[in-house]
C-alpha cells in the first residue's frame, strides 16, 4: 500500500472494510499509545528526549542522567562513543518501562539563531546522519525504540506550528532529508516523527509526498507518528501515510480513522498498513501478548554509565585557541587560580523545552571539580562576575512553603471563588505542566492552579517577579494583586508552554517575611501550565569584584555561556552573541589578566568578540551532567580536548546564512535565501568563518603528509551512489604528547562551485609518530537530485577530493574519474 493511497480500492470492493486495530492509531494519553486486546498489543510508553528521559508527568522529582546535547555529541566525531551514549539512555529507558524515546533530533541548525539547535548534531547532513544512526543503534540495542525527529525542515522555532518551509527539491533531498535517510539505511529507527511545520505548502503530518519518500522509496517499515498535537485533518493525514496520532486521547485518529475507512474516505489497506506497523513496534519493544521482551545488549553499572558520560563530555570539548600553550594549566607555577563567570557555579546542561531533564544523582559544578582537581596546595577563588541572564525559579532563590518547608506550595482548586483545595503538595520547582488530567481535578474541566512561596529578606530589596500560564494569571505580593497576565492566544498555547512564557514587574520588597502568590484560572484544554519566576536586583557590582580577583590571580578561568532559557523550544534568537554581561566580563578580565582562559558553555555557534585578547578558548557546549569533572580533567591535563567543530562559527551576525531574512506575510521561510548553509555558505559567499566546520586544536600538533584515492569505484543504482572510493591519508604527530586527530574528506563534482563533506576518520597517534587513516567515502555523497526528472543521477567526469583537517583548510587535492 502506498502512502498516498486513494479510496479507489475501497470503492472497488463490496466487502465491509476490516477496521480491526483502528484504536491503535490514536494515543491513549500524553505519553502512551492505546492498547488493543484483539491485537494483543499493550500500551507503549513514549517519553521525550534526547538529553535524557523526561518525566511523563513533568515532575521535577522524576530524574534521569543528563546526556551531552546533540551538538556536543556532534563535536566528538565519534560514532562508537555516541552509540555508547545511546546505550546509556536506552538502559535508562529500560529501567523506567519506556518503549520508545523521542530522539534523536536529525534536523540541522541552518543558523545559530535557531532556538532548538542544541539538540541537533551538526550543520552537515552526513555527519548528522552518521552520528544520529549511531545514537539510534545504541538506544535500540537495549530493546527501546528510537523515535527519530522531526521530518523535515523543522529548523526554526518561530511560528513552527504554522510556518511553511519552502525548499527546492534538490536541497530538500540532498541536505534536509539526507540525515533521516542515513539513519533509516544504517539503523532503521522504529519510529519517525513528522514535524509541525509545512513543507512546500503542506503540513508534514499530511504530506503524502514526504511520507511516500519514507515508505515507498526508503522502504521504511517503522511507525510514522505525528508530533504532539500535530494532526488537524483525519482524512488528509491518514491518506498521506501517517500511522499514529499523539498524544491521546485521540482527536483525529483511533476510532475516527476507522470511521473514515468505513465511510470510504480512506482505503482499508491504509489502515491495515498503520496497524501492521504499530503491532511490529509492539513486537520490537516486547509489548505484544505472548511475545518476549527484548534482551538489552548490555546493562552498565551506575559508575560505568557516568564514566561514559564523562568521556563523551571531555571528547566533545573543542579547543579553539591555545596561545603559548597556556593549556593544560601548569599547576606548579600557580599559587592563586581565579575562577569567574556564572556558569562555573551554575552550569547550563540543556535548553528550555518540554524535554527538560532533572539530573539523577550528584552533579558536581565546574567550580567544585576544579577545586578538587588542583588539591589543597593551590588557592581557588571565585566570583560570578555577572548576574544570571534569565529569570530564576523561585526555589532557586530560597523559597519556602507556608509551613516553612523549602520549596513552594502547589495547589489545585475548582473554578470560581471557592477555596476547596483539591490537590496540595510542596514541590521543588515553580513551573508546572500537565498534559491531560490536572491533579485533583481531572481533564476537560476548568479550574485554578496556585503557587505560594514565602521569602524572608534581611533588608528591603528590589526584585523582578514574573507570572504566566495557559489561563488568566495573577501575581499577588502579601495579598495585594500587582500584576494580571492575560491567557495566550489559542493558536500559541503550546508555544507559551514550551517557552514557559511570563510577564514581569519590578517591585520593592520589604524587610522580613514576604508572601508571593501566582494563581491561574484556566479553561478546559489538552495542556495546562503555570509558571512563577523572579530576578533579584544585584546589590553590588559583580563585574568589579571579578575584575579585582582576576587582577590578583596567577591565572584566570572564565566560565560563561547560556542559561537554560537562552535556547528554547518555540522561540528563536535574534543574535548569535552571548549575553552582554558575559562578553563584558571576559573583556574586562582580559584587560587585567594576561593568563585568561575562557570556557564557553553554550551548545551553538556563538560570536567571540574578545577571542583575540585571551590566551585560550575552549568550547564546552552543553556537555551533560559530567561537565564539571570532565572540564577539570582537561584543564589539568589529565585528558586532552580532541573535539572538532560540528558547526561553523561566524565573525558577526551579518555573516550568518540567510541573515536578515525570515517569515513572509504568509509565514513562509524561503530556504533559497540561506542556501547553501554552513561551511558551504562561507566557501561560496567569499565570507570567512571565524572557526570552520571541522576545526579544533589539541595538546599536540599534527601535520597532514599525503593523501591518495583508490581508482576502482563501483557505480550502483544512482539512488545508492558510488561505492568503493577510499582515501588513504598519512598524518604525523609533530608534538610532544599523544593526540587524536580527525581527517576529513570533501568532494566536488564536475562543474560544481563548492566542496561537500563526504567522509572522516579519527586517529590516535603517539608523539613523533605517523599513521595512515583510511577514509571510506560516503557512497551517497556522489549522487545529485535531478529536479527536472525527479530522480537521482551521478555526475560523470573528474571529481576533486580534498583531504583536510577542517572545511577551510586547503589540505591535499586528489582526483578521481567517474
Amino acid at each position: 500500500m502506498t502512502a498516498g493511497a486513494t479510496t479507489r480500492e475501497a470503492e472497488a470492493s463490496d466487502a465491509a472494510p476490516d477496521l480491526t486495530g483502528a484504536e491503535l492509531t490514536g494515543g491513549l494519553n500524553g505519553w502512551s499509545t492505546s492498547a488493543s486486546a484483539v491485537m494483543g498489543v499493550e500500551e507503549m510508553v513514549l517519553l521525550d528526549g534526547p538529553l535524557g528521559i523526561v518525566s511523563k508527568a513533568m515532575d521535577e522529582r522524576d530524574t534521569s542522567l543528563i546526556m551531552p546535547s546533540g551538538t556536543a555529541l556532534g563535536a566528538t566525531w565519534d560514532p562508537e562513543l555516541v552509540s555508547d551514549v545511546g546505550q546509556v539512555i536506552g538502559q535508562q529507558g529500560v529501567e523506567r518501562g519506556v518503549s520508545a524515546i523521542l530522539g534523536p533530533n536529525l534536523n540541522m541548525p541552518r543558523s545559530p539563531l535557531t532556538g532548538r539547535g542544541f539538540e541537533m548534531f551538526s550543520e552537515d547532513p552526513l555527519l548528522t546522519g552518521i552520528l544520529g544512526a549511531a545514537w539510534v543503534d545504541g538506544v535500540q540495542s537495549q530493546g527501546v525504540g528510537s523515535c527519530t525527529k522531526h521530518v523535515v525542515a523543522n529548523d526554526t522555532e518561530t511560528e513552527r506550528r504554522r510556518m511553511n518551509s519552502r525548499v527546492e527539491p534538490a536541497t530538500l533531498r540532498e541536505t534536509y532529508l539526507r540525515p533521516f535517510e542515513t539513519a533509516v539505511r544504517s539503523a532503521n529507527p522504529w519510529m519517525l516523527m513528522m514535524a509541525y511545520n509545512r513543507v512546500n505548502g503542506t503540513h508534514c503530518s499530511q504530506n503524502a509526498e514526504l511520507i511516500g519518500v519514507l515508505k515507498d522509496e526508503w522502504k521504511y517499515d517503522g511507525v510514522v507518528v505525528s508530533d504532539w498535537y500535530g494532526v488537524d485533518d483525519t482524512v488528509a493525514a491518514a491518506n498521506a501515510g501517517l500511522d499514529l496520532e499523539m498524544p491521546g486521547p485521540a482527536t483525529h485518529f483511533g476510532a475516527r480513522f476507522g470511521e473514515a475507512v468505513a465511510a470510504g474516505d480512506v482505503a482499508q489497506p491504509r489502515l491495515s498498513d498503520a496497524v501492521e506497523r504499530l503491532t511490529r513496534l509492539a513486537d520490537r519493544t516486547g509489548r505484544r501478548s505472548g511475545g518476549t521482551s527484548p534482551a538489552p545488549s548490555r546493562l552498565r553499572s551506575q559508575h560505568e554509565q557516568r564514566a561514559i558520560l564523562n568521556k563523551a563530555a571531555s571528547r566533545s570539548f573543542v579547543l579553539l585557541k591555545n596561545k603559548d600553550d597556556v593549556l593544560p594549566l601548569d599547576l606548579s607555577g600557580i599559587r592563586t587560580l581565579a575562577v569567574v563567570g556564572p556558569n562555573a557555579s551554575k552550569p547550563c546542561f540543556q535548553g528550555g523545552t518540554f524535554a527538560t531533564v532533572r539530573p539523577e544523582g550528584d552533579v558536581v559544578s565546574p567550580l567544585e571539580a576544579i577545586r578538587a582537581a588542583v588539591g589543597p596546595g593551590l588557592e581557588v577563588l571565585y566570583e560570578p562576575g555577572a548576574a544570571p541572564s534569565s529569570a530564576l525559579p523561585l526555589t532557586d532563590l530560597g523559597s519556602t512553603a507556608p509551613d516553612g518547608t523549602p520549596g513552594v506550595l502547589l495547589e489545585v482548586l475548582p473554578a470560581g471563588e471557592a477555596e476547596d483545595v483539591l490537590y496540595s503538595e510542596v514541590r521543588q520547582a515553580s513551573a508546572f505542566v500537565w498534559f491531560g488530567p490536572v491533579p485533583g481535578l481531572g481533564a476537560g474541566v476548568p479550574g485554578r492552579a496556585r503557587i505560594t512561596a514565602n521569602f524572608t529578606f534581611p533588608n528591603a530589596t528590589r526584585w523582578t517577579l514574573g507570572a504566566g500560564g495557559t489561563g488568566v494569571s495573577s501575581l499577588r505580593v502579601d495579598g495585594t494583586e500587582v500584576l494580571e497576565v492575560p491567557p495566550p492566544a489559542p493558536d500559541d498555547v503550546m508555544g507559551v508552554v514550551a517557552r514557559a512564557e511570563t510577564q514581569e514587574i519590578a517591585l520593592e520588597l520589604p524587610q522580613g517575611k514576604v508572601e508571593v502568590v501566582v494563581e491561574m484560572a484556566f479553561q478546559p484544554g489538552r495542556v495546562q501550565a503555570i509558571t512563577a519566576v523572579a530576578t533579584p536586583e544585584e546589590e553590588t557590582d559583580p563585574l568589579a569584584a571579578a575584575v579585582d580577583l582576576a587582577a590578583r590571580a596567577d591565572a584566570v578561568v572564565v566560565v560563561i555561556g547560556d542559561q537554560q532559557g537562552s535556547s528554547r523550544e518555540s522561540a528563536d534568537r535574534t543574535t548569535a552573541a552571548l549575553d552582554t554581561a558575559s562578553d563584558r566580563l571576559v573583556a574586562a578580565v582580559a584587560e587585567v589578566a594576561t593568563e585568561t582562559i575562557v570556557v564557553v558553555n553554550a551548545s551553538r555557534a556563538v560570536l567571540l568578540p574578545w577571542a583575540d585578547n585571551v590566551k585560550a578558548v575552549l568550547m564546552a557546549w552543553f556537555p551533560g551532567q559530567e561537565f564539571g569533572p570532565a572540564l577539570a580533567a582537561v584543564l589539568a591535563g589529565k585528558e586532552a580536548p580532541s573535539g572538532r567543530l560540528p558547526v561553523s562559527f561566524p565573525w558577526r551576525d551579518e555573516d550568518i546564512p540567510g541573515w536578515g531574512t525570515g517569515l513572509d506575510a504568509e509565514l513562509t521561510l524561503d530556504y533559497a535565501a540561506g542556501e547553501p548553509m554552513g561551511y558551504r555558505h562561507f566557501e561560496g559567499s567569499g565570507r570567512k568563518s571565524r572557526y570552520s566546520f571541522g576545526y579544533g586544536l589539541g595538546y599536540t600538533t599534527f601535520e597532514l603528509v599525503d593523501a591518495v584515492t583508490s581508482t576502482s569505484p563501483t557505480r550502483q543504482d544512482p539512488a545508492d551512489g558510488v561505492d568503493g572510493i577510499i582515501v588513504r591519508a598519512t598524518v604525523s604527530n609533530t608534538g610532544d604528547t599523544q593526540g587524536r586527530d580527525v581527517l576529513q574528506a570533501y568532494a566536488k563534482a564536475p562543474g560544481e562551485a563548492d566542496f561537500r563533506f563526504v567522509g572522516f576518520k579519527a586517529i590516535d597517534i603517539a608523539p613523533g609518530e605517523a599513521a595512515e587513516a583510511k577514509i571510506a567515502l560516503d557512497p551517497l555523497g556522489f549522487r545529485r537530485w535531478n529536479s527536472s526528472n525527479a530522480e537521482w543521477s551521478i555526475p560523470s567526469g573528474e571529481w576533486e577530493i580534498r583531504v583536510a583537517r577542517n572545511a577551510s583548510d586547503m589540505g591535499i587535492l586528489c582526483r578521481i574519474a567517474l
